[in-house]
Order: structure tokens, then C-alpha cells, then sequence
């Protein structure tokens, strides 16, 4: 049985205008691929919080602000798979010494990034077996503040559906003794292959009562019951019953870097005291003390106002930048005057912390590296959808904006305005993505049911506003568009903004 995530890769890898060798799957692979292919299309990311969360969908017009820390997830996180036919031009390498599931996890695609990741990855001894099937926890990759791990499952039935623990235990325990809380995905299946199952595992949001904490040297207890997968009511089918237990003790070798801020802060209408970031090639952490405290509770209206303040941004030498607002990995425990608080972070990809330019927290930004970006940024604004993009001037000069106002979707039943971004060059045409403004309140789940090519984006003032991505059908399509695709639009909503 070949590995998923590997054929993915593979598919991501080849330029479609040239001549491929055949390759033949099973049905059973067939299945198995299609399903992760939608699962990428759909953002499916289960944590034990999310993003609705944070937002609270506004539910009687209040919403609550956080007191602890909170996890977010990113519907959109597979954008880039709703392209994945048209990524052309990636550069074969070398295995890696370390398990593909890491390789996968973080992209890590050139030299640079794989010394890196070395650096940051612990070979693990821990291993258990019950009713004829063994685990094995091979390797660890993280900083102080999480971890990612991979655990091996021996001689599993294959069967056509992602797999997943019926129940499981994560204790972490400090040098003193002292229990940590954390936040953890899911610990789902990605790939078969020679016989060996792959669960991958993210760890992350780890604190003492609401405290940043260094899990270096950490021990991690594991407790994990029956394997099976989820039918399509829903419902938990057990494969194989069992019952499972790894321990090991945590290491990395980051070395996260420290850089004192000393600015004061506005974070929604609490005032703050911006003290230092901490830098590592897997995450970056704010940390700040309140020093007048505002309101728990707010309005549509104020949170509207307030929002952006709360938002962790870093903008990259190259022009790119990532938002907290739709990150996977963020977490966050807000502080009082006494107590330091934190918003961290995680990156899916090795960083080089010398690519950083600024990071703008609480209304302020500091600078740290010169950009490198030549293309400034354009503002293009629908008047429909009541939003804005800022797209680089290469990309803006090849666009046109066609709106349409209140028009009734389809599959939501609802009136919708939207805004169509559509690129012409080289002879060829084709939508970049699309933005819906949904009228009423949809939460994300019922977006993946009713139509999972859309991305949610947010509610604001009684709207649900969407993205929806171009695809690449043509080779002409293709040639013109495969760059702009992967480089900027799959990276489109850390600069978008709503308009009102």
C-alpha cells in the first residue's frame, strides 16, 4: 500500500504539461486518496477548541473575551490543496533523515529547512503492544513551547477511511512536578505504507494555570484506547480494540531568541505593556502584562471596533505575512497586571528567523528586519461585499472585479453579495477566488456540508463572509497562473479586510 501523503506530494511536484509515467493504485488507495484529498480541500482540522470559539458567533450579540488560553483552527488551511494540480517547478531532494510526516507537516522542501529541522528532532524509544498490535513513537520535532510527534501502528487492517483513537490520555509533566495543561488535535491517520499506519500528533497551548512554561526535559505520558474510524452518521466503528501506553521525555535543541519589546499596548479596551517576543523556527510568542483592565464582554459593534487590536501579525522580508486570525496553531492566556500573558503562534513551515521583518501586536509593530519586497501592495475594494484585498501591483494590474448584489445562493438558501477577482494574462483567464457575503450567521461546520469549496472567513454585522478558490483547469491556465496561485492568493487573507 503506498503512502497518501507521499502521492499527494507527488501530484503537488509534477508540472502536468509534461509527458508522466502511469501509475497504477488499488481501489482501495483510490478511496483512501480521494478522501485526503478532500479532507485537504476542506480544512478539516479537529481540535478541542476552535475558532468559533474566539469568536463566539456573536451568539445573542455578546461576545466573551478570553480569560485563559484559547485554540484556534483555520478552515482554510487547505488552500493550497484546492490548487494542488497547479504547483509546478518544486525541486526533488534527498530522503531525510527524519520521518516523512514531519517533512510533510512543516513543508519542508529545501536544505535549508531540512539542517533545520534536524536540529529541532529527537529520535523516541517508546513503544507498547496490545491485542497483536504495537505503537511505536519514533521521533519528536518542537521548541519549548510544543511539540509534534509521530506514532507507528504495526499491521493494521487497511480499510478506505482515516483512522483515529477511539480515547486518549495526554499528561505533561515539568522537572518539579508540576502538570501542565495543552491543547492536541486530534490524533488521526495519514498514510499506510509497508504495513505501518501513521499517526501523526500536534501538541501545543502548553501553560501552568494560564503561565508560558519550557517543556524541555518534560515527561509525556500517553494513554490511548481502541483504533476504528468515524461512519458517516458520525458514529466511532471500532477496528482494533486495544489499549496503549508511550512514555518519554521531551528534548529539543532550539534555541529560541528573546527580543525586548517595551511598548506599551491597546488590546481591545484593556491597556497592556508589550514586554519581548520569543523566536524559534517553529514558533513566535508575544508576551505582555495588562496594566488596566477592560471590559469581559462585548457588542457586535464593539468587537468590531476592538478586533484588530487583538490580532498577532508578522510580515515576512519576501511581502508575505501570516495573521493569528487564520493560523491553525494559536494560542493565547490573557494576563492580568500581576501575571504575564502570552499569544503565541505556531508556524507550519521551518522559519529562519532572519526573514521576519516586523510583528505588529496591540496596534504596535517593531521592525525587525529590512523587506526585500519590491511589489507594493494594492488596494482593490468591493463595494458589494463590503471588503478589501490588497493584492501585490504585478498581480492587481492583471485583475478585474465583477459584483454581484443581492443574488440568492444556491446552497445556502440566503441573499449574498459577491466579489469575483479574475485574472487575464498571457491569453489565458480564470477566477482567482471569489468572496461571498452571506447574509445571516453560518457557522463553519454547516459550511463544509452545504458547499466545502467554500472557506469561511467570518461573521461581521450580521453577515458570513466566505472565500472561494480558483482552480487551475487548463495547461494554459497553468502556465499563467500556477505562480500566482501558490504564491499569493493561497496566502490572500492575512490582507483582507472587512470594509465597514
Amino acid at each position: 500500500m503506498k503512502n497518501i501523503e507521499d502521492l499527494l506530494q507527488e501530484l503537488s511536484r509534477q508540472d502536468i504539461s509534461s509527458e508522466r509515467k502511469e501509475t497504477t493504485l488499488t481501489e482501495s488507495e483510490i478511496k483512501r486518496l480521494h478522501e485526503k484529498t478532500l479532507q485537504k480541500i476542506n480544512g478539516e482540522i479537529h481540535t478541542k477548541t476552535n475558532v468559533e470559539n474566539k469568536k463566539s458567533k456573536k451568539q445573542n450579540n455578546i461576545t466573551t473575551h478570553p480569560s485563559f488560553w484559547r485554540r484556534y483552527s483555520r478552515p482554510f488551511a487547505a488552500a493550497a490543496a484546492a490548487c494542488l494540480v497547479c504547483m509546478v517547478g518544486v525541486t526533488a531532494f534527498a530522503a531525510f533523515s527524519f520521518d516523512d510526516s514531519i517533512r510533510n507537516f512543516f513543508n519542508i522542501y529545501d536544505n535549508q529547512s531540512q539542517q533545520t529541522a534536524e536540529k529541532l528532532t529527537t529520535n523516541v524509544n517508546a513503544s507498547d503492544e496490545s491485542n497483536g498490535i504495537r505503537l511505536d513513537l519514533t521521533q519528536t520535532i518542537g521548541d519549548h513551547s510544543g511539540f509534534y510527534a509521530v506514532i507507528n501502528a504495526s499491521d493494521l487492517k487497511d480499510v478506505p477511511y482515516t483512522l483515529e483513537f477511539g480515547s486518549y490520555e495526554l499528561a505533561i509533566t515539568g522537572k518539579d512536578g508540576t502538570s501542565y495543561d495543552y491543547t492536541a488535535d486530534t490524533i488521526s491517520s495519514t498514510s499506510v505504507n509497508e504495513g505501518i499506519t501513521k499517526f501523526p500528533m500536534l501538541v501545543s497551548g502548553i501553560n501552568n494555570n494560564g503561565n508560558d512554561v519550557d517543556i524541555n526535559n518534560s515527561h509525556i505520558a500517553l494513554s490511548l484506547k481502541n483504533i476504528g474510524y468515524r461512519n458517516d452518521h458520525g458514529k466511532f466503528v471500532t477496528l482494533q480494540k486495544g489499549s496503549w501506553k508511550l512514555n518519554w521525555t521531551f528534548q529539543t535543541n532550539a534555541k529560541p531568541e528573546q527580543i525586548n519589546v517595551d511598548k506599551d499596548i491597546h488590546l481591545m479596551d484593556s491597556e497592556g505593556h508589550w514586554t519581548n517576543i520569543v523566536v524559534s523556527p517553529l514558533s513566535l510568542t508575544a508576551h505582555y502584562t495588562i496594566t488596566k483592565q477592560g471590559k469581559t464582554h462585548f457588542t457586535q459593534k464593539e468587537w468590531n471596533k476592538y478586533e484588530k487590536s487583538d490580532r498577532l501579525t508578522i510580515e515576512f522580508t519576501d511581502g508575505s505575512r501570516i495573521d493569528s486570525r487564520f493560523e491553525d496553531d494559536v494560542t493565547e492566556s490573557w494576563g492580568d497586571a500581576s501575571g504575564e500573558g502570552y499569544k503565541r503562534i505556531g508556524f507550519n513551515q521551518i522559519i529562519d528567523a532572519k526573514t521576519i521583518a516586523s510583528v505588529t501586536f496591540g496596534g504596535e509593530t517593531i521592525t525587525l528586519h529590512q523587506t526585500k519586497a519590491t511589489d507594493k501592495r494594492i488596494r482593490i475594494s468591493s463595494k458589494a461585499a463590503k471588503c478589501f484585498v490588497e493584492l501585490p501591483e504585478s498581480v492587481a494590474e492583471l485583475v478585474t472585479l465583477k459584483e454581484k448584489s443581492a443574488v440568492t445562493n444556491p446552497d445556502f438558501g440566503c441573499s449574498e453579495a459577491t466579489a469575483t477577482f479574475t485574472a487575464k494574462r498571457g491569453g489565458a483567464k480564470m477566477p482567482l477566488f471569489t468572496i461571498h457575503r452571506l447574509k445571516g450567521s453560518f457557522t463553519s461546520g454547516k459550511m463544509e456540508e452545504l458547499n466545502p469549496m467554500m472557506i469561511y472567513i467570518g461573521t461581521h454585522n450580521g453577515y458570513t463572509y466566505t472565500i472561494e478558490y480558483g482552480e487551475c483547469q487548463t495547461d494554459a491556465q497553468l502556465r499563467e497562473f500556477a505562480d500566482i496561485m501558490n504564491k499569493y492568493i493561497t496566502n490572500i487573507l492575512p490582507f483582507f479586510e472587512y470594509a465597514d
